[in-house]
């Protein structure tokens, strides 16, 4: 399954795409909603994408909001991944489309278990 993560901090973004690669996944890896939401927009983009919500050029949230509502995507599956623990910010995650959520910090197993249950929506 390929999957997308965008995430600006780089240490964060190594570990990421280093655990995703190791559990067999085709990783995609950016450093800005600018650059994911092109990817997003490309001619074979993936099925999961994990989102970091505070990123240069554009937040992980509008990036999502923009996936949702963009018709050729269809039944993508978004992760938000943030430091924002407020129940008005977890809505508005919700609300802009993110299926699921991850608070940072997270370690690999509720990782590996909300990627599993990605793919489990998505029919993988």
């Amino acid at each position: 399954m390929k999957v997308l993560i965008a995430e600006d901090e780089p240490i964060s973004n190594l570990w990421l795409k280093s655990m995703l690669t190791k559990w067999g996944y085709d990783v995609i890896s950016t450093r800005d909603g600018v650059e994911a939401w092109e990817i997003l927009k490309g001619n074979d983009p993936p099925e999961l994408v994990i989102l970091d919500w505070e990123m240069p050029k554009m937040k992980g949230i509008e990036v999502c909001k923009k996936a949702k509502k963009y018709s050729r995507l269809g039944d993508i599956y978004i992760i938000l991944i943030t430091g924002r623990d407020a129940d008005m910010d977890l809505e508005d995650g919700f609300e802009a489309g993110a299926d699921d959520y991850i608070k940072k910090p997270f370690n690999n197993q509720i990782l590996k278990a909300k990627l599993e249950l990605a793919q489990k929506k998505l029919g993988f």
